[in-house]
């Protein structure tokens, strides 16, 4: 009976660390590797602009709201990749001069931490509210005991309705407290930390190379022709 036991632990860790190292192989698979302990979030644009809202064109890169799509892209690449340290590789057919580089930079680091002051925001008030609503429902709910044993005035009947009445908003509001936490707080805690993430990470600059493609001649002495396309 304990070999058998022993047997189906043994397997079902083995079980676990073969899904795990599939879905480390999987994660591997789908990013490149920038260097040997970092993944890279690649990132393909015809021009500097496209990373930026387009209704935004008049300010300067600083300013400018990063686009959307971009800004999902890289919230879930982070996600997918887990506790993998990475780097932001933009791909762009032309060389970008360094001054316009470092505005990119700047731009990105400046949303993300944007982004994460407001979630910090977000997480002050919902814990305010929770603390408000907690002690409203001990509030109420210390009344309802009050009035279960010290009214004397009040008629059974209508002593009964306040007590129990008072006693289903006390629940309300605890519930209400509790469930913010519960349901909000890991997701706003983790959004700030992907933030953080984003924004402290290397963003780097890679220029695609053209492809030459080698036309076959009749004579094996001849030169080939080639041509270059843009990627």
């Amino acid at each position: 009976m304990h070999r058998e036991t022993a047997k189906s632990s043994i397997a079902s860790n083995w079980c676990e660390s073969k899904g795990r190292q599939s879905l480390k192989q999987d994660i591997f698979s789908r990013y490149e590797s920038h260097s040997s302990r970092r993944l890279a979030i690649d990132v393909s644009v015809g021009r500097i602009e496209e990373l930026f809202e387009d209704f935004d064109s008049a300010a300067s890169y600083v300013k400018k709201d990063l686009d959307q799509d971009l800004v999902d892209y890289l919230i879930e690449s982070v996600r997918e990749i887990g506790t993998y340290d990475f780097v932001i590789r933009i791909h762009l057919p032309v060389h970008v001069q360094e001054r316009h580089r470092k505005r990119v930079r700047k731009s990105i680091k400046s949303y993300f931490r944007y982004l994460e002051l407001l979630e910090q925001r977000k997480l002050k008030k919902m814990l305010w509210k929770s603390f408000l609503l907690f002690f409203l429902g001990m509030f109420l709910l210390a009344i309802s005991m009050t009035l279960k044993g010290n009214v004397v005035y009040l008629s059974g009947v209508t002593r009964e309705l306040m007590t129990e009445g008072l006693t289903v908003a006390a629940w309300v509001a605890l519930w209400s407290a509790f469930a913010g936490l519960i349901f909000e707080l890991a997701g706003i805690i983790s959004n700030i930390r992907i933030f953080r993430r984003i924004a402290s990470r290397e963003v780097v600059f890679k220029e695609r190379e053209p492809v030459k493609i080698l036309q076959a001649v009749a004579s094996g002495n001849s030169s080939a022709n080639v041509e270059i396309k843009k990627g």
